[in-house]
């Protein structure tokens, strides 16, 4: 069964948001997020928190970048036992789910609609 959470990252009311659903089918529990704009280096807040995404689960994320107005695109960033994966150039302008799942070679793979 796939459970379904909300969690919130918003600093500034007047921010346009950037919501989006993060799926989880990699087999193993997500235990970090982190998103930034694709024109940066430094990664954001964990938007987890003290929550864990478990396998097979999603969770909604209002995620509102007061210092990134204007911007569409971004990196996502996930952590879970192996270790840190990264995609980058997800336009969150456009899509509205991001679904991390692993490819033949066991690699973190993902797609977005």
């Amino acid at each position: 069964m796939v459970g379904l959470a909300v969690l919130s990252f918003a600093t500034v009311a007047h921010a346009i948001d950037r919501d989006f659903t993060v799926h989880n089918s990699i087999g193993n529990p997500i235990i970090e997020l982190h998103i930034t704009p694709s024109s940066t280096t430094t990664w954001g807040a964990d938007l987890l928190g003290a929550h864990v995404l478990a396998d097979d689960a999603s969770v909604l994320i209002h995620y509102t970048p007061s210092m990134y107005r204007g911007q569409c695109v971004f990196d996502i960033k996930v952590v879970d036992q192996a270790g840190a994966h990264v995609v980058s150039g997800i336009n969150l302008c456009r899509i509205t789910d991001v679904t991390f799942t692993r490819d033949a070679d066991g690699d973190v793979a993902y797609s977005a609609h």
